[in-house]
């Protein structure tokens, strides 16, 4: 796998980043060592996580961070690794939703730290935004943050456009380096966006891409592959329209890009997964994408992995994207 410089940093990221949401919990972990091992093996060096991960249905919290923390140490390889991880997490069980205090920043830092057995985090994502801080307040405790060693460089995950737009004229007015990269929901397949259950959640649409463009702020979308809808599990009419990735993804639109994922598919004798992965990969978005896989089992780890390798020209993109 190709790793490359992430820009506006010197981080030396591979050109995909692992998500490790499950792993330490339903995918226990001496099977999450497996595919970290795997995907190191094959020059993987950058892994996606979060403080929160895996709290809602695992009763040891941040199994995600330790699980990572643990196997960094064991294999000696925490300088070549490039963690991103989030902070100012939603709280479960009624706990507050939006946490951006100063405190509560602070101290999701410090526990990712202990969790991750790191003394910095290269890429330290804000996992929501509170409209009603202001930005200044926001950017300037990230920076003391980066003056203190805790963190290398920061960025926002789940921002609007207009608070993004905001932090970086911040950034750029007063000689900040911001947010270096944007984590939104991304892919091949537009989201049914009345049907998340979390409305917090963002979306990358043409303003944002734009933005994107106009600037060459990165990307580092998640639910990449749209939870398998291109795996070919999933059909019009069938009988899943009420799963998750039925509620999510099933439209007309999406099941058009579907046919042609398909066909290409076909065309080129490779799984409908890894079309739909190496659209992501393109160049032709115009700004640096490095997506988040979300493999269960080194099966679908390899498949990934293998997206790579697929080169789609821009007529084929264009017409991937086509209603």
């Amino acid at each position: 796998m190709q790793r490359r410089a992430l820009p506006d940093t010197d981080l030396n990221a591979s050109v995909l980043a692992l998500g490790t949401a499950l792993f330490g919990s339903s995918i226990n972990e001496t099977e999450s060592f497996r595919m970290l091992d795997r995907f190191y093996d094959e020059q993987g060096n950058f892994l996606d996580t979060s403080l929160n991960y895996a709290d809602w249905q695992w009763p040891i919290k941040g199994i995600s961070e330790k699980t990572l923390g643990k196997w960094m140490q064991l294999r000696g390889n925490r300088q070549d690794i490039v963690i991103g991880t989030k902070g100012a997490c939603p709280l479960l069980n009624n706990g507050p939703f939006l946490r951006l205090q100063r405190e509560d920043i602070v101290s999701d830092l410090h526990q990712s730290l202990r969790n991750l057995r790191t003394d910095t985090i290269d890429l330290y994502y804000l996992h929501r935004d509170d409209p009603s801080k202001p930005i200044a307040e926001i950017i300037e405790i990230l920076e003391e943050q980066v003056k203190a060693g805790k963190i290398r460089y920061y960025a926002c995950s789940n921002w609007t456009l207009p608070r993004i737009q905001e932090a970086r004229r911040y950034a750029k007015e007063n000689g900040k380096r911001g947010f270096v990269v944007n984590q939104m929901m991304w892919s091949l397949a537009t989201v049914n966006r009345h049907h998340l259950s979390d409305p917090t959640l963002v979306s990358m649409d043409e303003k944002m891409i734009t933005h994107h463009r106009e600037t060459g702020l990165s990307a580092t979308p998640y639910s990449s592959q749209a939870n398998g809808f291109f795996s070919g599990k999933y059909a019009a009419g069938d009988d899943q329209a009420d799963s998750g990735v039925g509620r999510h993804y099933y439209n007309e639109v999406n099941f058009s890009r579907l046919d042609r994922v398909k066909q290409i598919a076909r065309d080129r004798d490779l799984s409908c997964s890894r079309i739909a992965l190496a659209y992501m990969l393109s160049p032709a978005h115009g700004f640096a994408v490095y997506p988040v896989i979300g493999p269960k089992s080194i099966t679908q780890l390899d498949d990934s992995m293998a997206a790579v390798d697929v080169q789609l020209d821009f007529d084929v993109i264009r017409m991937l994207e086509a209603p």
